[in-house]
């Protein structure tokens, strides 16, 4: 049977005390795994040393669970250890972690040697599927490891900023930035400290539900002096009804409480986030709930901008990162309509920037600024280019959506649904804006497509350093 060797490196700022600590801690294996693993510990027992099993369920391919056992042995701090799987998707599948000092901090080296089973069904399944999975989960896993260690800059007056839907895409890139200036970070989650994943460890977390209310989210504010609002509901815009996340529930009602609960704790500004498009007769009825959310901020004592960007990509977006997963799975990339929709896509480093400026910058005070990026171009010039600059050649396959529609209408009596018809008619929406405005209140350069696309999708990009020893027999 074929041995594949998966390799990667890293370089930690951070002594090789501090950062072998991190990894022989065994829950910190959730917060570097894609969320969309759906990773989850059957045990209880996490105190390191040799002989040590851990049990855990994921689903690392299609959405399909697994559950893995593994032992540690050769547990040597703080050189090294190993986990050898007993039970799980592998035939046989050996991780060594190894740390070494540098000038520089710590050198994180990962050596894993695994099989496939299955025989010629399992080399064609690792072909196809698996040897791109193991490379997304270690980019990812490596920008995670990049975020939690990073270090603030020095700052001589810090203030208080809490970020509301600080644990998501857009939040969470917020939320880092503020850090990164050397702001005190509160990020507001109603999981609470299971929540924060990537986040630095240096970001105060407080358990607090905005869609709510009440006065918990009072108490969650008390002290702060700036908020940040960008709330998002898992599996957006896939709305489900049944579990409350809605946009009228969590974008309107949610930024409600919020702006009620920080004027009782005496918040004294406050940036919304909302969406090119909001308006109270717009078509469509996310827009509305922007719109009645905005009312909520521009009707409330606090100083406030609020900021209407266009479609927002980067490493943890689920619009366009979907596209180029059909891309790495399939041998072609579908469309749910024609793509002729006009894009003006952000992205996400310079939605954080703006937010965070529009904090401390007077020139934001009462402003609305739309926010979009500096090209213009239809939806299925955005995926090609997309899915060239990941170094794949695929085409891509249009439908028809009022049949697409059709199709996944069902799906809405499901408690979890994993698409639905209005869903779709987000995704093909169009998104263009005038960022003139804000150029001129506010000057900054916003980031061509091609150039944020590389800093995470390019073979050679992010902090990690991948390699992939592929056997003989597979290479023939």
């Amino acid at each position: 049977m074929a041995t594949h060797t998966l390799r990667a490196r890293q370089v930690v700022p951070r002594p090789i005390e501090e950062v072998f600590g991190f990894f022989a801690e065994p829950r910190n294996l959730a917060r570097i795994t894609p969320q969309g693993m759906g990773f989850e510990f059957l045990t209880d027992d996490f105190e390191m040393r040799d002989g040590l099993e851990i049990e855990y369920r994921l689903r690392p391919l299609l959405g399909v669970p697994a559950k893995w056992r593994t032992r540690i042995a050769d547990f040597d701090p703080p050189h090294g250890f190993v986990d050898l799987q007993i039970s799980g998707p592998y035939r046989r599948w050996v991780h060594r972690h190894s740390f070494r000092s540098v000038p520089t901090g710590t050198l994180v080296e990962d050596t894993i040697e695994y099989e496939m089973p299955l025989g010629p069904l399992g080399m064609l399944g690792h072909r196809w599927l698996v040897r791109d999975e193991l490379e997304r989960i270690f980019r990812h896993r490596g920008r995670m490891i990049d975020r939690i260690f990073e270090t603030p800059a020095s700052n001589s007056s810090p203030l208080r900023v809490a970020v509301a839907g600080g644990t998501g895409f857009v939040g969470g890139g917020i939320a880092r930035e503020l850090f990164r200036r050397g702001h005190h970070v509160v990020v507001l989650s109603h999981r609470g400290e299971s929540a924060r994943g990537g986040l630095p460890d240096g970001i105060e977390l407080r358990t607090a539900d905005a869609a709510r209310g009440g006065d918990g989210l009072v108490d969650a504010l008390r002290g702060v002096d700036a908020m940040v609002v960008s709330l998002a509901f898992p599996n957006l815009p896939v709305e489900a009804p049944m579990r409350g996340r809605t946009f009228a529930k969590v974008d309107a009602a949610g930024t409600e409480n919020l702006i009620e609960a920080a004027q009782a704790a005496g918040v004294g500004r406050v940036v919304y986030m909302s969406g090119a498009g909001a308006a109270p007769d717009a078509e469509r009825h996310w827009f509305r709930s922007k719109w009645r959310a905005e009312e909520a901020v521009r009707g409330s004592s606090l100083d406030w901008t609020i900021i209407r960007p266009t479609w927002i990509y980067g490493p943890d977006d689920v619009s366009l990162n979907r596209f180029i997963g059909f891309a790495h799975r399939l041998p072609f990339v579908p469309m749910s309509n024609f793509g002729s929709q006009l894009l003006a896509p952000v992205f996400i480093d310079d939605a954080a920037n703006l937010a965070a400026d529009a904090l401390f910058d007077d020139a934001a005070v009462n402003q609305v600024f739309e926010l979009g990026g500096p090209e213009t171009m239809p939806m299925r010039t955005v995926i090609w280019r997309a899915i060239r600059v990941a170094g794949m050649d695929k085409p891509i396959l249009p439908g028809p959506a009022p049949l697409i529609k059709l199709g996944v209408a069902p799906l809405v009596l499901l408690p979890e649904p994993p698409m639905t018809p209005s869903a779709i008619d987000f995704v093909n929406q169009p998104a263009t804006v005038d960022v003139a405005p804000l150029l001129e209140r506010m000057p900054r350069t916003l980031t061509r497509l091609e150039d944020g696309l590389e800093t995470y999708l390019a073979p050679e990009s992010g902090p990690a350093q991948l390699s992939f020893d592929e056997p003989l027999r597979e290479a023939a």
